[in-house]
């Protein structure tokens, strides 16, 4: 009785209140590792740790050589291929063989196509460029190393789509509401940043009784990067 008295008790207290605060961390939607899909030397890898790029820079080049003559084997076998199943077309025509060997020569020519296709795609691999503007986060191999398929090359973050991270008592979900307004202090900068609730916890954490808030930050935010830490500002009595 005691408790559901004290909830309340807080609950009332909490929708007295203009605003109420947490502590949060800057994170962003999209992390990920770029790693080579072949086998290879690098030839080109000139961001490190802390730089920035654009969507759509060059990141990583690998040498090309083998893949890019194996496309140009592939072209031509494709098109000797091409060549029977042309030959053979016309000789059916005349009655000269049946429709089994047209097939097979239509078949193989399909073959060689795809081997084409393949080789075409590896070639496109080898260059790997970025998904989205963003920030270096680590690098694990240096340029003119060899990589194999699927080995880590760098770990890249984007900058473009930031939220702030945050858990608070699971008493403020009576409060706490989508698109609510939120104005979080960064503790680096010393500036402000307008944001709105973008997601609130589905789960309480029944050791802390607390509940997860992702906040999505508003564009501009300029200076901001992921790790920072901020104080979180709901404002209770400005709903959008």
């Amino acid at each position: 009785m005691k408790k559901i008295f004290l909830i309340g008790f807080l609950i009332t207290y909490i929708f007295a209140q203009d605003e109420i605060s947490s502590r949060a961390v800057i994170t962003s939607y999209d992390k990920t590792i770029l790693s080579s899909e072949l086998a290879g030397n690098i030839t080109y890898l000139k961001k490190i740790e802390g730089d920035s790029f654009k969507k759509g820079d060059l990141l990583i080049k690998l040498n090309c050589d083998i893949y890019k003559a194996q496309k140009s084997k592939a072209a031509i076998e494709k098109n000797i291929a091409y060549l029977k199943y042309k030959k053979n077309k016309k000789l059916e025509s005349f009655k000269s063989i049946g429709k089994f060997e047209v097939d097979i020569a239509r078949e193989e020519f399909r073959k060689q196509e795809a081997e084409y296709k393949i080789a075409s795609i590896n070639v496109k691999r080898c260059n790997i460029y970025a998904p989205y503007n963003g920030r270096v986060v680590t690098r694990e191999v240096s340029q003119h190393q060899s990589v194999k398929p699927n080995e880590q090359i760098l770990e890249i973050i984007s900058t473009e789509s930031l939220e702030a991270k945050t858990f608070v008592p699971s008493t403020w979900l009576a409060i706490l509401k989508k698109d609510m307004k939120v104005v979080l202090n960064i503790d680096e900068t010393q500036t402000s940043i307008s944001a709105v609730v973008k997601e609130i916890g589905s789960v309480v954490d029944p050791i802390s009784q607390t509940v997860l808030v992702r906040v999505s930050l508003e564009k501009p935010y300029d200076k901001i990067i992921p790790g920072m830490s901020a104080t979180a500002i709901f404002q209770i009595n400005e709903q959008n």
